[in-house]
Parts: C-alpha cells; structure tokens; sequence
C-alpha cells in the first residue's frame, strides 16, 4: 500500500533527466544569487525548499518508520534556520558492525544511524523498535553541524581539493581526499559530512532526509528489509521523496549564506599560522573566480587515539576526520565531531595524531598569545 504525499512528496516516477534538469536550474539560479552578491530574495525553487525545510513530515509524507526528528529545522535551527541545535548540541548516533571482513553500516537493518522515535508512536501499526539495532558492536555520537555556505563547499571542484592534498605541509602533517562511490557507482571526491563521505549536496540533503526522517529517494532508498521483518503499515519499497523535493531542499540549502568574520585580528591570525593550525585549516579554497573563505582544505587526516571512533565511511578510517571549516565559530558553543569539547582549548587539546605538533606548539604559547588566537577564533 502506497502512502499518500503532501508538499511535493509525490511516488518517485519522475524520469532520471527531469532530476538532472532540476538540479541543474537550482545550480544556475545559485550561481547568479552568489554573482549578484546574494539578492535576499531566494530563488522560487529555494523558496518552496525552504518550506520543507520547516515541514514536521507525518508518517503519510514518508516520515519513519524509524525517524530522530520530523522536520530538518529540528536540528538546524541556531542561531537560525540552517544552523546548530540548541545550545549547540543535536546528537545523533551513528551505528555499525565491524568484522574481520570489514565495516558495515547496516543499511536497511536499523543504520547507519540509530532512531529515537518509531511512527508507533503517532498511532501507525509498526512493531520497529527504536534505538540501537541489533548486531551493532560500533557506536559513535555525532554532532548536527551547521549548513551556512554549503553552497560554496559544493562548487568547490575535485580539482582543488586534489592540488591540498598533494601541497607540502608541515612535518608529520599530510592529507587525502576520501574516495567514495557515487549513485553511479564512480568513485568521486567527497567533501561534505565529518569524514567527508559525500560528495554532493544534492546526495548529502537526500542522506540526511533518509537518515534522519526516514524519508527516502531515488538517491538514498532504504535498502531491503532484513528477512523476517514485516512493513509498517503503509511502508512501501518505493521512494518517497521525489526528485523535485530533492531539488527544492537542496537549493535552499545553497542558499544559506557563508559566515562571515565578525572583526579582523591580525596578530591571532598570526599566531594561527605560526602554531601550524593553517596546514590543515587552510583559510580559503578557490571556487570558480572567487576565494571560499571556510578555514579547512576539506582532506581526511588522522586526529590520533583519542578521536579514533572505529567507525568507517568510504576510504576514511577511526582516527581519520575531515579539516572541519572554522568558519561561523562565532555562533558555536560546541565543539569537535560530537561535541564533547565546550571550549575551543578543549578541543585543541583534543587533537593528536598529524596534529599533534600544532597541539604542542598551542601548549606553548604565552598568555598573550593565546588570548589573541582564542580572540581571532571567536570572531571567524
């Protein structure tokens, strides 16, 4: 039995080159906002994906039937629509199996992620259990991250992310992109997520709809049932989200302005690049004609034994994260992939592996130098 779909959530019937036609107008239209210097009226096709963005989906939309929250606003609401969550914390845990024949992510089994909510209850017949499912020995807690300039992230060509990885750095400090297979099945240059396990927005908006709501796509569908599990009432094999919707979130999504700095400090930038901090948290990357101001090469690197989470996502391994970009560290209270860190010394201290040297030197410092490289930090 298919479930009805309100909001442009009709059965994914939509043809593979009306999807690519779509995307590729959302990707014009951004192009010509960013080029006009951010005009603060959205593209129609942001518009309509800004009011999904808000939507609490209901279980006849394709919400469940595992699902964190309802609405992506859920977890990306501060300091706006498209941020953090409260406080700057909005967990999530990631789950999988880890063998001698590798790591699985338990897609279509209960991962990769565990739910908190099952759509039993909204009153829908579902006996899925909620939590961590069964057969996980991996669990690693996840911090929302904040959406703003994803946009700039996403034009930033494989090109530039290869020329990082391949740049001299200091001793001990390298850098790799991940390697992660597409849709198609090519492998592709990941840039998005905190192992850089995604390479496009369009995909990341499509996982996270999957993951978090339990809504599916074309792009991420939810994988068979384990044998022996029955649907849900309502459940159904097919897509729920169609290519539209997709779109729609995606664009607004392109739209959500980078962060910009809240003052200029010459010296703490100084002490930034002379800790080491800048190997790997380049400031900006080339996008097309313009500089990406995000303050990370977007590469994996290995953070060493105390950030090691044993969890795999395409070629990146426990100890291996992607740079996070630093900008809209003004706005944060929360730090590091799952924000245990509640101070920026904190999760500096945190760090290890490649940059253990730059812990080292940030150790060193004077008072007055680490005051002003926390004070250049806090205004990014």
């Amino acid at each position: 039995m298919k479930r009805s779909r309100r909001h442009g959530l009709n059965r994914a019937s939509t043809a593979f080159y009306v999807r690519v036609l779509l995307v590729a107008a959302c990707a014009l239209l951004f192009v010509v906002w960013v080029v006009t210097s951010g005009d603060p009226a959205s593209p129609p096709l942001a518009q309509r994906g800004g009011e999904l963005f808000r939507t609490e989906f209901t279980p006849e939309e394709g919400l469940g039937p595992l699902f964190n929250e309802r609405a992506c606003s859920a977890c990306h609401a501060f300091p706006a629509v498209g941020g953090v969550g409260r406080r700057g914390l909005a967990t999530v845990l990631r789950v999988g199996q880890l063998r001698d024949a590798g790591f699985d992510a338990l897609i279509g089994r209960g991962g990769p992620f565990a739910r908190a909510h099952s759509i039993s209850e909204l009153g829908v017949a579902c006996d899925r259990s909620a939590g961590i499912p069964a057969g996980v020995n991996v669990t690693s807690v996840r911090n929302t991250p904040s959406l703003f300039g994803s946009g700039l992230i996403d034009a930033i060509s494989d090109e530039t992310i290869r020329a990082g990885a391949a740049r001299a750095r200091g001793a001990g400090v390298t850098g790799r992109p991940n390697l992660v297979r597409g849709p198609d099945g090519r492998k592709e240059i990941g840039r998005f997520g905190w192992k850089a396990d995604t390479p496009t927005l369009e995909l990341f908006v499509a996982e996270a709809l999957r993951n978090e709501l339990g809504v599916t796509s074309l792009l991420a569908p939810a994988g068979p049932l384990p044998a022996g599990v029955s649907p849900c009432e309502g459940e159904s094999s097919a897509a729920e989200a169609d290519a539209d919707a997709v779109a729609a979130l995606t664009a607004f999504v392109a739209t959500l302005p980078a962060p910009r700095p809240r003052a200029s400090h010459p010296a703490g930038a100084a002490v930034f690049n002379e800790s080491g901090c800048a190997a790997c948290h380049m400031p900006s990357l080339k996008a097309g004609m313009r500089r990406v101001p995000l303050y990370s090469d977007l590469l994996l690197h290995d953070m060493g034994r105390a950030l090691d989470d044993r969890v795999v996502q395409g070629s990146a391994g426990g100890r291996e994260w992607r740079t996070a970009p630093l900008w809209g560290l003004a706005d944060r209270t929360r730090y590091l992939h799952d924000g245990r860190a509640d101070s920026l010394e904190a999760a500096i201290l945190d760090h290890g592996g490649e940059a253990a040297g730059a812990r080292r030197r940030f150790r060193s410092l004077s008072s007055a130098e680490r005051r002003s490289l926390m004070k250049f930090l806090h205004t990014r």
